[in-house]
């Protein structure tokens, strides 16, 4: 299978992420969607509602800002398939934090 780019990828600007309110907590809800691709072109869709992770810095470059999922969302890919190569899509569709919203990070190309 070759590697397809995360389906909601351009190359456009991304608004960066808010700092938190005075006195908040440095935490973001999430919810997301997520492609699981396995080798034999096997697809499963996952969702994720109303997850609390840790917020990525306000100031976060590109780089950072996909550390940042590598870290936080990334943990939320897979659904047990343990043979193969697998790739995962994951898109943003609701957050605490407008910025991140429709965000998407591909892992495993």
């Amino acid at each position: 299978m070759a590697a397809m780019s995360c389906p909601c990828h351009d190359d456009a600007a991304t608004t960066q992420p808010q700092p938190p309110a005075d006195g908040a907590a440095a935490t973001v809800q999430v919810s997301l969607e997520i492609e699981n691709r396995y080798e034999g072109d096997i697809v499963i869709y996952t969702r994720v509602t109303d997850a609390v992770v840790p917020a990525p810095a306000p100031d976060s470059s590109e780089a950072q800002l996909y550390e940042w999922a590598l870290k936080h969302l990334f943990p939320f890919t897979g659904t047990g398939h343990v043979d193969g190569d697998a790739w995962y899509d994951v898109t943003v569709t609701a957050s605490s934090d407008p910025s991140l919203i429709g965000a998407c990070f591909d892992f495993g190309y």
